[in-house]
Protein backbone atom coordinates (compact mmCIF):
# COMPACT_ATOMS: atom_id res chain seq x y z
CA UNK A 1 0.00 0.00 0.00
CA UNK A 2 1.11 3.46 -0.78
CA UNK A 3 0.50 6.32 1.51
CA UNK A 4 0.37 9.62 -0.57
CA UNK A 5 0.41 13.33 0.56
CA UNK A 6 -2.64 14.45 0.04
CA UNK A 7 -3.19 18.34 1.96
CA UNK A 8 -2.50 20.00 5.18
CA UNK A 9 -4.27 18.94 8.03
CA UNK A 10 -5.78 22.21 8.51
CA UNK A 11 -7.82 21.56 4.79
CA UNK A 12 -10.17 19.09 6.16
CA UNK A 13 -12.35 21.07 8.73
CA UNK A 14 -15.26 19.61 10.62
CA UNK A 15 -18.29 21.60 8.72
CA UNK A 16 -17.47 20.03 5.36
CA UNK A 17 -15.66 17.17 3.24
CA UNK A 18 -12.93 17.35 1.61
CA UNK A 19 -12.34 15.94 -2.27
CA UNK A 20 -8.86 15.01 -3.67
CA UNK A 21 -7.68 13.03 -6.24
CA UNK A 22 -5.49 10.34 -5.28
CA UNK A 23 -3.74 8.08 -7.71
CA UNK A 24 -6.75 8.91 -9.96
CA UNK A 25 -8.82 7.82 -7.52
CA UNK A 26 -11.36 10.77 -6.13
CA UNK A 27 -11.49 10.39 -2.32
CA UNK A 28 -13.80 12.43 -0.15
CA UNK A 29 -11.87 13.62 3.72
CA UNK A 30 -13.85 13.91 6.48
CA UNK A 31 -12.99 15.61 10.36
CA UNK A 32 -14.80 13.78 13.17
CA UNK A 33 -13.87 14.57 16.79
CA UNK A 34 -10.77 15.63 15.65
CA UNK A 35 -9.93 12.36 13.46
CA UNK A 36 -9.39 12.40 9.66
CA UNK A 37 -11.12 9.38 7.53
CA UNK A 38 -11.48 8.99 3.87
CA UNK A 39 -13.86 7.44 1.80
CA UNK A 40 -14.17 6.79 -1.82
CA UNK A 41 -16.21 9.98 -3.04
CA UNK A 42 -19.10 8.07 -4.73
CA UNK A 43 -21.98 7.15 -3.36
CA UNK A 44 -22.96 3.50 -4.29
CA UNK A 45 -26.36 4.07 -5.40
CA UNK A 46 -26.47 7.32 -7.88
CA UNK A 47 -22.54 8.17 -7.95
CA UNK A 48 -22.84 11.47 -6.54
CA UNK A 49 -19.67 12.82 -4.63
CA UNK A 50 -20.29 12.35 -0.73
CA UNK A 51 -17.61 15.17 -0.41
CA UNK A 52 -20.66 17.51 -1.55
CA UNK A 53 -23.29 16.25 1.18
CA UNK A 54 -24.35 17.77 4.74
CA UNK A 55 -21.48 16.40 7.46
CA UNK A 56 -23.75 16.17 10.66
CA UNK A 57 -21.37 14.17 13.48
CA UNK A 58 -19.69 11.32 11.79
CA UNK A 59 -22.92 10.90 8.82
CA UNK A 60 -22.49 12.43 5.94
CA UNK A 61 -25.54 12.56 3.45
CA UNK A 62 -25.15 11.92 -0.49
CA UNK A 63 -26.30 15.17 -1.81
CA UNK A 64 -28.26 13.32 -4.83
CA UNK A 65 -30.29 10.65 -2.90
CA UNK A 66 -30.24 11.60 0.69
CA UNK A 67 -28.25 8.00 1.50
CA UNK A 68 -26.03 8.51 5.24
CA UNK A 69 -22.63 7.07 5.33
CA UNK A 70 -20.63 6.72 8.54
CA UNK A 71 -17.27 8.41 7.52
CA UNK A 72 -15.88 6.88 10.14
CA UNK A 73 -16.40 3.17 8.64
CA UNK A 74 -18.07 3.93 5.20
CA UNK A 75 -21.03 1.50 6.11
CA UNK A 76 -25.02 2.76 5.19
CA UNK A 77 -26.37 3.91 8.26
CA UNK A 78 -29.66 2.09 7.55
CA UNK A 79 -27.97 -0.89 5.88
CA UNK A 80 -24.56 -0.96 7.40
CA UNK A 81 -23.71 -4.19 4.51
CA UNK A 82 -23.80 -1.03 1.52
CA UNK A 83 -20.78 0.29 2.19
CA UNK A 84 -17.88 3.16 0.29
CA UNK A 85 -14.73 2.44 0.56
CA UNK A 86 -12.47 3.45 3.46
CA UNK A 87 -8.53 4.08 2.83
CA UNK A 88 -6.29 4.38 5.56
CA UNK A 89 -4.98 7.66 7.04
CA UNK A 90 -1.83 8.60 8.41
CA UNK A 91 -0.95 11.78 9.80
CA UNK A 92 2.71 13.19 9.55
CA UNK A 93 3.53 16.28 11.08
CA UNK A 94 0.92 18.97 9.64
CA UNK A 95 0.07 16.80 6.45
CA UNK A 96 -2.99 14.29 6.03
CA UNK A 97 -1.47 11.13 3.92
CA UNK A 98 -3.87 8.17 2.42
CA UNK A 99 -3.25 5.09 1.86
CA UNK A 100 -4.50 3.75 -1.43
CA UNK A 101 -4.03 -0.12 -2.38
CA UNK A 102 -2.45 -0.91 -5.82
CA UNK A 103 -4.18 -1.77 -8.55
CA UNK A 104 -3.16 -5.09 -10.26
Amino acid sequence: MQFIDVCAVQDVTPERGRPAIIGGRPVALFQVDGAIHALDNSCPHGGAALSGGALCGRHVTCPAHGWRFDVTSGALAVAPTITVAKHPVRIDGDRVLVGIAAQA
